[in-house]
């Protein structure tokens, strides 16, 4: 997604609720599930290794997002509060590294497991949209889907894989 760097159904039920309650009491908390360091395997291309480097730094949490040896971006988020049954809303923007121009801000909206990141300063008479789902299976693994809508038609998707926390 433009501006957005790069997630057994037994027991999800759990899971959900377990991500719900640390949302409720602290909008960092599920964030924090990004920190650390990820295999991410597209369906398509080789896989890499990223390392998140994430912190709250008072009213912005902050992860820098780095791959092999390189910090490629760091991605800031601003959380705008609660929505509708126990969702949290975030306004997010990734900024890379010198020679990249800055992206506009993304909205995320985490619905218990389900995050999906979707642009919010869309340019005048922009048609075409992508947008990031990612589904945290569990706090380890991550199914990610890259969706693309044209004329504000339906999502489809466009690509997808999976990221596995490295231990």
């Amino acid at each position: 997604m433009s501006g957005v760097p790069i997630i057994g159904l037994a027991g999800l039920a759990l899971l959900l609720s377990a991500a719900d309650a640390r949302a409720a009491d602290d909008p960092y908390a599920a964030l924090q599930l990004y920190n650390g360091a990820w295999k991410v395997k597209p369906d398509t291309g080789a896989p890499s290794r990223v390392e998140n480097r994430c912190k709250a730094t008072g009213l912005f949490f902050v992860c820098e997002q780095v791959v092999g040896d390189k910090t490629q971006a760091l991605v800031v988020f601003m959380p705008t509060g609660p929505g509708a049954e126990g969702e949290q809303t975030y306004r997010t923007q990734a900024m890379g590294t010198a020679a990249d121009a800055g992206g506009g801000w993304s909205r995320l909206t985490i619905s218990g497991r389900r995050w999906i990141y979707e642009p919010e300063d869309v340019p005048a008479g922009q048609k075409d949209l992508e947008r990031m789902v990612n589904v945290f299976i569990d706090d380890d693994h991550i199914h990610f889907e890259v969706q693309r809508s044209t004329d504000g038609g339906p999502w489809t998707r466009k690509s997808s894989g999976n990221e596995e926390r490295v231990k």
